[in-house]
């Protein structure tokens, strides 16, 4: 974990098609997904959200800028994430998603599910 600033930075190859970079600012983090999520690599999402629920991270920013492919199991896996913080107390925005995420949000239906990050 590297610290620039003030906030923590951590990067972590979650298979060979994933790499989730998280930034945390006090209770606030920034996780950006580069690559694939799919059946294989949900499960590292879920892991580095409940990983930043332990440490008491209750907002989180999940930048989808890069993320080149989603199946459902990547969708399942960002829903249980955002379900996980709003229990706590917390919650979850979505930055900046690329067009395959733009495009799946559209067609289950859950485009406006999720709140955007400007």
């Amino acid at each position: 974990m590297q610290n620039e600033g003030d906030a923590l930075v951590d990067e972590q190859a979650v298979g060979p098609d994933l790499i989730l970079t998280t930034e945390r600012d006090g209770s606030r983090a920034v996780l950006t997904v580069r690559g694939e999520l799919d059946a294989y690599s949900a499960p590292g999402l879920e892991e580095q959200i409940a990983r930043l629920l332990a440490e008491q991270v209750n907002e989180v920013v999940l930048d989808l800028s890069h993320t080149g492919f989603l199946d459902s199991s990547g969708l399942r896996a960002i829903l249980t994430a955002q379900r996980r913080l709003s229990e706590s107390g917390g919650g979850m925005r979505l930055r900046a998603p690329s067009e395959p995420v733009t495009r799946l949000l559209e067609i289950t239906g859950l485009s406006d599910h999720f709140v955007l990050d400007s």
